[in-house]
């Protein structure tokens, strides 16, 4: 096994547990978002995979990606979605949560949508049948099979796991960015996300190996330095508060939009440890310079868990918003709640106190504003 499933199991028994015994979260048609979010929620309720009309196959472990499931499509269709249960490498409780919260915090474009979902009979077992007979072939996908099979022995008519549209739009593996788990701090976005480093500017650039992720897409996307910047800043403070470990293992994408717009997004955010300190202090040192927007909402989200504001985002319980979000084990929000203190009334101070107003990018232009504004998430 290798040294990243030995840190994220604690975290997969503990969520397996409680996948088992617990009802499912509530629905996400309370949490905000863009057009492609709502839209996501509504086609969620509609599905059924007991449904003979949603043909399965079989997603095998592979060295690139040892989660085992399935991919989905409806009839003679491609395979246009995909179910997932709970592995080491993608833990369902990480996946929605980082989703949901990402809604609440107005920066859910730069993440896939995704839901909680559990098998019925009869989809349940057609994927047992699919497991039992694809054995794993290396050791990582070995230990995934047999993680499923024991939840399988355990209730034989469902498993619970996590529902995924394939996005419409081709997607990109952002390697210039960094590969084979290390981040490439040699980049000059590297610098520009450090609050010691230079400022980035409006001037537009691409990433190699970025394309257009539909046919008629202009060819090479690009974005304003300062805007890629802040989205792969943002991705981090997420990855910061997630406990994620995985980013750069092929789990950094990007891709063009209609507009010739590059953007990064934030793919596979199963591979975090919610309930401890995974991955944060490395993201730590990887990131200080931070949107000054998203810093305001994770403010107000702080003071709303601690107690000394009365509501956010129109929740009045605390109880209710971690519902919302999809906290299923207590220790992962308590340990969720204790970094977004610390980043909060520690880091985020320390760092003004230390660089001023270059701790954080600056406010974007009007015209990025009213394209981000009109950006509904419909390329997806």
């Amino acid at each position: 096994m290798t040294v990243r499933l030995k840190r994220a199991l604690g975290s997969t028994v503990l969520c397996l547990g409680f996948a088992l015994t617990i009802a499912m979260p509530a629905s996400a048609q309370s949490v905000p978002g863009i057009k492609r979010d709502l839209d996501f929620d509504a086609h969620v309720k509609t599905v059924d995979l007991d449904d003979a009309k949603y043909r399965l196959e079989y997603k095998k472990p592979t060295p690139d990606g040892s989660s085992v499931g399935m991919f989905i499509a409806v009839g003679n269709g491609p395979t246009d979605r995909s179910f997932v249960p709970t592995n080491p490498s993608s833990i369902p409780e990480a996946e929605v949560v980082a989703y949901r919260l990402s809604r609440f915090l107005g920066i859910s474009r730069l993440f896939y949508p995704v839901d909680y979902y559990r098998l019925g009979a009869k989809a349940t077992a057609k994927f047992g049948a699919m497991v039992k007979s694809t054995p794993g072939t290396d050791k990582d996908g070995i230990y995934n099979t047999n993680l499923v099979l024991a939840e399988l022995k355990a209730d034989p008519n469902s498993i619970f796991g996590i529902y995924r549209l394939k996005p419409k739009t081709k997607m990109f593996t952002a390697s210039a960015l960094g590969s084979e788990g290390k981040f490439d701090q040699t980049t000059g976005i590297a610098q520009e996300i450090s609050a010691s480093g230079r400022m980035p500017d409006e001037r537009k650039i691409s990433l190699q190996g970025i394309k257009g992720g539909q046919p008629g897409f202009p060819e090479v996307p690009t974005e304003q330095r300062v805007e890629l910047g802040r989205q792969l800043s943002t991705i981090f403070v997420m990855d910061m508060l997630m406990g994620q470990w995985d980013r750069f293992w092929n789990n950094l994408e990007a891709s063009g939009d209609s507009q010739g717009r590059l953007k990064l997004i934030a793919r596979d955010n199963g591979g975090a440890s919610l309930n401890d300190w995974e991955g944060h202090d490395t993201y730590n040192k990887w990131v200080s310079r931070f949107d000054r927007d998203l810093i305001t909402r994770l403010t107000a989200l702080n003071a709303f868990l601690k107690g000394d504001a009365r509501e956010f985002a129109g929740y009045a319980s605390v109880d209710a918003w971690k519902k919302a979000v999809g906290f299923i084990d207590p220790l992962s929000f308590e340990v969720f709640s204790k970094k977004l203190t610390m980043l909060i009334d520690k880091r985020v101070p320390g760092l003004v106190k230390a660089y001023g107003d270059k701790t954080f990018f600056p406010v974007k232009s009007a015209e990025i504003a009213k394209l981000d504004a009109n950006d509904t998430g419909s390329d997806d």
